[in-house]
C-alpha cells in the first residue's frame, strides 16, 4: 500500500531540487560558461535521481510487519548508494566537468533535500 501524503511530499522535495539546480545552473552558465552550467546540472542530477528512485522504492512497503519494512528500507539505501556511486564514474569517467561546480550542486540538492523535508514534515 502506498501513502498518497508521503509519495506527494517526495515529488515536492524533487520538484524543489530542480528547480534550485536549474536556478544554479544558469547562475554558473552566466557566471563561468557553458561547461560550469552543464556541471551544475549533473551534479544536481547524480544526488536527485538515486533519491527519487529509493523513495518510490521504500514507498512500495507493505506495512505488514516492522522487519518487512525496516529491510525494504535498507535495501532502498543500498540501492541509492549503488546507483550514486555509478552515476558519480560515469559522470567523472566520460563527461568533461568543472569538479568544484558538480560537487557544489550535488551539496546544494543535499541540502534542498533537507530544507524541505523539514519544512514539509513540520506542518504535517
Amino acid at each position: 500500500m502506498v501513502d498518497k501524503q508521503w509519495l506527494k511530499s517526495l515529488f515536492i522535495i524533487f520538484f524543489a531540487q530542480i528547480v534550485f539546480i536549474g536556478l544554479l545552473a544558469l547562475f554558473f552558465y552566466y557566471t563561468k560558461g557553458e561547461m560550469a552550467g552543464h556541471s551544475a546540472v549533473l551534479g544536481g542530477l547524480v544526488y536527485c535521481i538515486p533519491a527519487l528512485l529509493s523513495g518510490l522504492f521504500m514507498s512500495r512497503a507493505s506495512n505488514t510487519s516492522a522487519a518487512l519494512v525496516l529491510a525494504k528500507a535498507y535495501l532502498g539505501i543500498i540501492y541509492k548508494v549503488i546507483i550514486t556511486i555509478c552515476l558519480f564514474v560515469y559522470v567523472f569517467e566520460y563527461i568533461p566537468i568543472i569538479i568544484w561546480v558538480f560537487l557544489t550542486a550535488y551539496f546544494m540538492a543535499f541540502v534542498i533535500q533537507y530544507i524541505t523535508s523539514y519544512v514539509l514534515y513540520k506542518h504535517n
